[in-house]
Order: structure tokens, then sequence, then C-alpha cells
């Protein structure tokens, strides 16, 4: 385990030298001119609730870490609304010369609006809320962060208790193997990860039996944001989309399925008063073509996903487009902000 924190703590030094140098190169953001960089955020979080809760790492940002972002987003691109960016790509107006930036959250996660609407707010910066309808106002936590919670009080465990946990589960679900069994003893990110090769029932199945072996009662304090806040946020300039109605994989439903997820998600932000837009947010990023058209077909303009990369005047796939995730630990001051924009650190964008 040290080796591994050593080579972290390596790479971590060598990003940190990289971007100063990159910060003050002729090169700076030259690379994104004439492109619009859609950035995906997911939490903005103060330090009291990352040691309360289970939240992934590429899962968030701190609030001072997204407060120097807007105001270099707004020092250095044309921060534009997402129907602005629909309508420039529907009248073909675009500007070579000009970064181009659009603010996007996943989830509607209620530190959207404790947190991230006062600083978007402060800096004038327009943002669009993907909401997965059938959260919103309610007290039910996303599977992952169940799963997380649920690894924090079994690591606890001693060893053999922990062993006879995971051959209770196994003797309930067949399809728990020793391969698959195995995960159980590495991190809560990954268990994540493997649940997501199941079928959702699968994963309920699994979350429901792990609970009553460790004899705990799964959190309810409410994680989403309510109508009331989605409106507030609405008049604040913030726009929605839709992240589906049950934030299930898609690529793990059947066509009919994937249709009712899109319209009846459009359909859920279209009954609220409040500024919706006809962008779908893919669940985990997972999609097809035949997805997309689904989504097309139930009255979308666009949909967004998780693959890294930029968009120009003419989008590559309105039901493809491409974001840039961000995430605390590698974008956590300017020059580390504006080298993963650039897409130093994903590699495949070179």
């Amino acid at each position: 385990m040290g080796t591994f924190k050593a080579i972290a703590a390596t790479k971590s030094l060598a990003r940190r030298w990289a971007a100063q140098l990159y910060a003050r190169s002729p090169a700076f953001l030259r690379s994104l001119q004439g492109n619009v960089v859609i950035l995906m955020y997911h939490r903005v979080v103060s330090g009291d609730e990352l040691e309360a809760y289970y939240i992934q790492d590429g899962m968030y940002v701190s609030v001072d870490s997204f407060a120097a972002q807007m105001r270099f987003l707004k020092a250095h691109f044309a921060v534009i609304s997402f129907a602005e960016l629909l309508t420039m790509w529907a009248e073909k107006r675009w500007d070579p010369a000009q970064r181009y930036c659009v603010v996007t959250f996943d989830d509607g996660w209620l530190d959207n609006y404790t947190h991230a609407l006062p600083v978007l707010k402060d800096y004038d910066v327009p943002a669009t809320v993907f909401l997965p309808t059938s959260f919103v106002g309610t007290n039910e936590w996303f599977w992952p962060d169940k799963v997380g919670w649920l690894y924090q009080r079994f690591a606890l465990r001693a060893v053999v208790e922990q062993e006879r946990i995971v051959a209770d589960l196994r003797n309930q679900h067949a399809w728990l193997g020793g391969v698959e069994a195995a995960i159980f003893r590495k991190d809560s990110d990954a268990i994540v990860e493997w649940c997501k090769t199941l079928v959702p029932d699968q994963i309920d199945s699994l979350v429901s039996g792990w609970a009553a072996a460790l004899e705990v009662t799964l959190p309810t304090d409410r994680q989403i944001v309510n109508w009331n806040e989605v409106r507030a946020m609405s008049e604040a300039g913030l726009s929605f989309g839709s992240h589906s109605v049950t934030h299930t994989i898609l690529t793990k439903l059947g066509s009919d399925e994937i249709m009712r997820e899109a319209a009846d998600s459009w359909s859920a932000l279209r009954q609220q008063s409040i500024r919706s837009i006809p962008v779908f947010c893919y669940p985990n990023g997972d999609w097809s073509e035949e997805i997309g058209r689904c989504v097309k077909a139930a009255g979308y303009q666009a949909a967004t996903t998780t693959q890294f990369g930029y968009e120009t005047r003419i989008p590559s796939n309105l039901f493809g487009l491409k974001r840039v995730g961000v995430h605390n630990d590698i974008t956590c001051n300017d020059a580390l902000f504006a080298f993963h924009l650039a897409g130093y650190n994903d590699f495949r964008s070179r």
C-alpha cells in the first residue's frame, strides 16, 4: 500500500509541475479556441460533508475550488447557457477565436442548491442541472451511495465476521461467484464499479441483503433537491434537463423501458414551472446509437455523455455530446484546472 501511495504522490507532484509550466507557456488555453468545453460537475461539498458521507473522489469539488473555477472561467471563457449553445448551433453562429464554456451538473444533489447556487449567482454563471425526476423531493439515495455507506460499516467488522457476511450473501445470490465475492476485500469504489455490471434487480437485492446481514438501516437524510429548490434555482437563471426517471443505466434496459425513462422524465420537467431544456444526460454516460435514437424520438434536441472531449461549431453527434468531467483532486488550483481543461489529464484527447 505504501508503494501505491508513493506512486500516487509522485504522479500528483509531476502533474502540479507540468500544470505550472503550462500556465506560463505561450500555448496556455490556445488549443481550446473555436471549441466549446461542456463541463460536467456532480457535487460541490464542504469539508464536513466529506467527513460525514461516502463520496467518490471523482464526484465532487470543494466549495472553495468551485468558486475559484467559476472565477477562472469568467476570466478566460465566454460562459454560455446550454440553451444559448443549442441556438448558436441551430443558427450557425460561432466565433472561431472564442473559447466557449457550458457548465452542467449531473444528478441534482442538494449541495447544488446549498453550495453551488450562491457561487453561480456571485459570478453570474449560467448552468444546467440534469435531474433524475423520480428522486426529486424524496429521501431516496442512489445505489452507489448506499453501497459506499454499507462498505464503510462492513470494513469496520472483524475479518471473520466479514467472511460470514460474504458467505451469507453468496448463499442468497447464486450470481455472486468466487471472483465477485473477492471484490468485498478491496474497497468501496471497486464494489461500486463492479455493481455497474449488474442489472438493477441484482443491485437492489444485494443492497437489501447486505444491510440485513450487517443489521443496519440505510440512511434516509435527503440528498437530492426538491421541486421548490428547483424552482428557486430556475428563478436564479439555472436550467434543467433530464437524467432519466430512475437513474438506471440505460444499456441494461430494453427499448420500451428506455423510451419511458426518456419520455416520462421530460414530461415531469415540463409539468413544473421551471426553465426546462430538451437535453438528456445518459446515466453513468452509458449509451449507444440506438439509445440516442430513442432519446431523440422522446422529444429531445441533444444528449450528453461522459466521454472526454470538446465540441465545435458543428457538433459531431448531437446525441453523443462530449464533456470534460471536473473533480477536486486534479483541478484544485487555477493551473491544474487549466491543465485539465486543455486535455493533458486525458491522453486520448491529445
